[in-house]
């Protein structure tokens, strides 16, 4: 079918601003669908406890909002919203899939990893040995830790080898020497030295062997050892020795505990 206009311009303009208009009309719903509001129970929880909202996502389940939340002292969580209700724990499909663990990884754990990483790759305290160019591991020890003594004993071949580059974080919190023992070892001019002469005589440093309590702690030692701590709490190590490593697809992985040597050695891409 063909018209024939007898004033094309005025026709245009007509159309160009029913156009705009209609634009404008898709663009403010986009706008209104992107930035819901926050649940109620959320807003009020918020308000009561004080913690902020990272992130809000949606859920399989009909009317069930999660958040990804910070509090004061820089601990993440996630918890949902229903409403006027807000509740927080598991959420489980029915072939008991744990989606808050997903929702966990997604969110909090593979971001967080990355950035605590990115910080630790800067930090100047660090007691590092193995290949420099080998898969790295940050281990997160505290001197008085038998589990970490444990690992250091469990990966002494593969630093000998080369095959990892191991940075200790050094930490002091189950004994009331362990920030002194730390210290030490993070002043001593071979730091790796002072760990594996602390190590070969776990249980009887500073009784005239091994090394001994650095005291007091000089101020920009104790800074990084509570620096150091609060990375540790940031990444949800509830204890040590606490690993963090890329695995071979280039993700970042968080362990707490002394790992399997066999499966660590997968994780790594080193395993024989």
């Amino acid at each position: 079918m063909i018209f024939c206009l007898k004033h094309p311009a005025r026709v245009m303009t007509v159309l160009c601003r029913k156009l705009s208009v209609t634009l404008f009309m898709v663009f403010f719903a986009v706008l209104a669908t992107a930035s819901p509001t926050m649940d109620p129970g959320i807003e009020a929880l918020q308000k009561k406890v004080g913690f902020t909202v990272i992130e809000r996502f949606s859920t399989p389940v009909g009317g069930v909002t999660g958040y990804v939340v910070k509090t004061g002292d820089g601990k993440a969580g996630i918890i949902y919203g229903v409403g006027d209700y807000t509740f927080s724990g598991a959420l489980l499909e029915s072939d008991g899939t744990d989606l808050t663990r997903q929702y966990t990884t997604r969110y909090i754990s593979e971001p967080m990893y990355a950035s605590v990483a990115e910080k630790l790759s800067r930090d100047t305290h660090l007691v590092s040995e193995g290949g420099k160019n080998a898969p790295e591991i940050y281990v997160f020890a505290d001197p008085n830790c038998i589990f970490c003594h444990k690992f250091w004993q469990q990966t002494r071949d593969w630093v000998a080898q080369g095959k990892v580059r191991l940075h200790w974080v050094m930490v002091g919190f189950l004994k009331p020497s362990s920030l002194g023992f730390s210290a030490a070892i993070m002043n001593a001019e071979d730091r790796a030295g002072a760990l594996q002469a602390f190590e070969e005589n776990f249980g009887n440093n500073g009784s005239g062997e091994g090394i001994s309590e650095l005291t007091p702690v000089p101020a920009n030692l104790k800074a990084a050892l509570e620096q150091h701590s609060n990375w540790m709490a940031e990444l949800g190590f509830s204890g040590t020795p606490g690993l963090l490593f890329k695995d071979t697809s280039g993700q970042w992985q968080g362990q707490t505990g002394v790992p399997g040597q066999e499966a660590l050695g997968r994780a790594l891409g080193i395993a024989e």
